[in-house]
């Protein structure tokens, strides 16, 4: 089994790493020339939950890249995965898998611009519920820093996902394989958890505070802010017929030490701790999880006509605050073949 890695960051390179201990191939896809000439002569150093020095192999050449792979693994921003999708499509190949780690509704997307193509070969599309990694690489790309690996990884596929589960299971101790691409976005734990603490600490943000985001900024009211759009979350998922699990439980599925509360949990977790504060706005807190995570929440309840309060006050309130009004992510269209997924 061979993996394309498409992306150059954190997730990307802290998977790279490990599949190399797990003696899976890959080869990065990156677009910065002196990035790939880095990686194809020295070794990248990881720490944490993945030690040793690693020597990732990678290339410019999006062809070779797509070629190489039996699984497409998207590590890129969810906003960029229309564009990543519509650049590899002229390159895939019959049973290839895309995978996008995490989906955050890319596996929605691209099923949608494939499915109208006549020159698209039969293939799997997935996308993972939350990202496996906690990880940060350095600037200069030579050290990546693995926080924690999640033990369970929630899935969806279409297509034959034979190869897709045999990978996951290779990843982590526990896998599940969920109903639909609904069901793996709208269990995303980032969006409610980012968007929420980012907004109630904006100030702190923007005058580059050195703060734990997962310390001071989870008071009592920021987390039952936090739960009241969990259950927004819940009843969106309601309406599309899937029964999702709580912020609460999801997180737990993560890691070995269970907690009772959701403050628990994000202030009690060690893999947490270590996790800075933005020191900006255009981290992907906001220029990810807003538009493409939380956003896509906003949209499903307003096309259904579910209440959504908590979560329609955040969406605004943090759209209206960066200057840029929100424009919905998610349309009827999308709705339509969410829908006959979950009923095929």
């Amino acid at each position: 089994m061979k993996i394309t890695i498409i992306g150059a960051g954190n997730t990307a390179v802290a998977a790279a790493c490990f599949l190399k201990t797990l003696g899976l191939s890959s080869l990065i896809y990156t677009r910065r020339e002196e990035r790939a000439k880095q990686w194809n002569q020295f070794p990248v150093k990881a720490s944490g939950a993945c030690t040793g020095s690693f020597s990732l192999e990678s290339t410019t050449d999006l062809k070779t890249a797509v070629h190489y792979g039996d699984i497409l693994l998207v590590c890129t921003l969810a906003a960029d995965h229309e564009t990543v999708v519509s650049e590899i499509a002229p390159h895939l190949q019959a049973h290839q898998s895309i995978l996008f780690f995490n989906g955050c509704w890319g596996a929605l997307k691209a099923y949608r611009a494939l499915s109208k193509r006549q020159d698209i070969p039969p293939l799997t599309i997935g996308e993972t519920a939350n990202m496996p990694f906690i990880a940060s690489l350095s600037e200069d790309g030579s050290e990546v820093f693995i926080k924690g690996i999640k033990e369970e990884i929630a899935y969806s596929a279409a297509g034959d996902d034979k190869a897709v589960s045999a990978f996951l299971h290779r990843l982590a101790p526990r896998v599940v394989k969920t109903a639909s691409f609904a069901s793996t976005s709208l269990s995303a734990t980032n969006p409610v958890i980012h968007v929420t603490a980012s907004l109630f600490n904006v100030t702190r943000i923007e005058n580059k505070e050195d703060f734990y985001f997962f310390g001071d900024p989870m008071t009592d009211r920021v987390i039952s802010f936090m739960e009241h759009c969990d259950e927004e979350r819940l009843a969106v998922g309601k309406a599309l017929g899937i029964r999702l699990s709580p912020l609460l439980e999801v997180l737990n599925s993560f890691w070995p030490e269970k907690k009772n509360t959701l403050k628990e949990t994000l202030k009690g977790n060690p893999s947490y701790r270590a996790v800075k504060g933005p020191s900006s706005t255009e981290y992907r807190y906001f220029t990810e999880d807003l538009p493409c995570g939380l956003g896509p929440v906003l949209d499903l309840a307003e096309l259904m006509h579910i209440p959504c309060p908590y979560i329609r006050t955040l969406v605004q309130t943090a759209s209206f605050y960066l200057g840029k009004p929100y424009t919905p992510f998610l349309t009827k269209e999308d709705l339509r073949i969410l829908k006959k997924l979950h009923a095929d």
